[in-house]
């Protein structure tokens, strides 16, 4: 009681007797008194069988684990709780996971109870704090509708936590259906919510590899998944950035060592590289491409590219091409081209974006893809002048999945991790996503319904 106690009195005093009353009787003995009865031998079998089924319903119940909660900074504990939401059992994963539990015994207590002790212990010991404002809930079960309830109650009750201690957190959640995480966990030795995160990055972006990201910190993850937009999680907030130089430092350094002024920038986004947290800084100026990679903590420029092989053209190439693009050396954004499309389809609600950006043909252009509706727009936008190039409009049906939703349910189905793929493709079309994939010597290839995930065809073909 003393140390649920001191966990709990920064954060949430106004709950305090409330929680005490709640554990007051958590262990309490349970005793039945009998008093002596006048023999009547033929009902005493029934009258013992009737005691006895008192004495059971009296007696602490023994729920099965229905669902199991992970909470993951560094420390990471799990949850195991019944079909009431009570902790039936607590498990920590790591040393500072034991640190934070103690000698707290949560056994018994609600769900709710159980995680504001933890979550108050952590900001008490500086798990959590303006530097590192991020945390990790995963939420497991065979119930998906309930669990994804608990989600998104266990977020909002531990956000208004950490602002109760003046802490802008960053809560990453998600449930957990996929059974075969748990064999990557015990494989990496990291918590089943961590193991998931890692999968989503790793099929996210192929340069990531799973022993490249076992070590990083829920933080760290973190800031990986706001820059990958990985659509299987929630994030709320923003991770902080505070402990390392910043994206406007990282830019700053890019520019002044290209001694470029006024480009066009394509990106700035955090990154994790050789074992380093980096930010990747792109931009373009007199149709050059530079790239840079800049050390996150330290500013220094870890790897540097200048992409000038279009300029080496013929002379006739040349001249052609600045009588093209002589009205302006200002090539427009991604949301310039982005909403160019949008104004010419006449939509504004859109799903599903792809955007990428290409040289061809001596101009920078633009693709952008997206559905609106029932409908897919594809567009090619010159990058320069922002003349559409090229537009297409195909009727695709109701599409209520998106492009990872439905490589997951090919990778599922097929008995391979994300992390075990390449040569991925997956491309909307009628009413179905068309999901190709290798892994080992073996190549699949998957339709998949778009409007609710189901597998319309598959096929499997020794890869030569």
């Amino acid at each position: 009681m003393n140390e649920i106690k001191k966990a709990f009195k920064k954060i949430t005093p106004h709950r305090l007797d409330e929680i005490k009353e709640e554990l007051k009787y958590r262990d309490e003995n349970i005793v039945v008194e009998t008093k002596k009865k006048k023999r009547h031998y033929l009902f005493a079998v029934p009258v013992a069988a009737v005691c006895m089924a008192m004495v059971l319903m009296l007696l602490p119940s023994t729920h099965a684990v229905e669902t199991v909660v992970g909470l993951d900074v560094n420390p990471s504990v799990e949850l195991n709780l019944d079909n009431d939401y009570k902790i039936v059992e607590v498990k920590t994963n790591n040393e500072d996971g034991k640190k934070i539990v103690g000698d707290m015994n949560l056994k018994g207590s609600d769900i709710e109870v159980g995680v504001n002790a933890l979550i108050g212990a952590m900001l008490k010991e500086g798990y959590i704090d303006e530097l590192k404002n991020s945390l990790l809930i995963s939420v497991t079960g065979d119930n998906e509708q309930e669990n994804e309830k608990l989600r998104e109650q266990l977020s909002l009750n531990i956000d208004e936590l950490l602002k109760a201690s003046d802490i802008n957190g960053s809560i990453v959640s998600q449930t957990i259906s996929d059974k075969d995480i748990e064999a990557l966990a015990k494989q990496y030795q990291i918590s089943v919510g961590k193991a998931e995160i890692i999968q989503q990055l790793v099929s996210k972006n192929s340069l990531y590899t799973f022993d490249s990201l076992k070590n990083l910190s829920i933080h760290e993850l973190n800031l990986l998944l706001q820059s990958n937009q990985v659509d299987q999680v929630s994030i709320t907030g923003n991770a902080s950035e505070s402990g390392y130089i910043g994206k406007e430092k990282a830019q700053q350094i890019a520019l002044t060592d290209a001694n470029v002024s006024n480009p066009e920038m394509a990106k700035v986004e955090m990154d994790y590289d050789d074992g380093v947290m980096i930010y990747e800084v792109e931009f373009y100026k007199n149709q050059v491409e530079y790239d840079y990679e800049i050390n996150a903590t330290t500013g220094a420029i870890v790897k540097k590219e200048k992409d000038n092989e279009h300029s080496t053209q013929s002379s006739s190439q040349s001249t052609q091409q600045n009588q093209t693009t002589s009205s302006s050396n200002n090539q427009i954004s991604q949301e310039q081209a982005k909403s160019i499309a949008k104004n010419h389809a006449g939509v504004s609600t859109v799903s599903q974006e792809k955007m990428e950006k290409d040289y061809d043909d001596g101009i920078y252009e633009y693709e952008y893809e997206f559905v609106s509706g029932n409908y897919k727009y594809e567009y090619k936008i010159n990058g320069t002048t922002g003349s559409i190039l090229k537009h297409e409009k195909e009727y695709v049906g109701q599409v209520k999945i998106n492009h990872n939703d439905a490589k997951q349910k090919a990778f599922q189905h097929a008995g391979v991790s994300s992390s075990n793929v390449y040569d991925v493709d997956v491309e909307l079309d009628d009413h179905h996503y068309e999901v190709s994939f290798k892994s080992g010597h073996y190549e699949y290839e998957y339709e998949i319904s778009a409007e609710n995930g189901s597998i319309l065809s598959h096929e499997k073909d020794y890869d030569d």
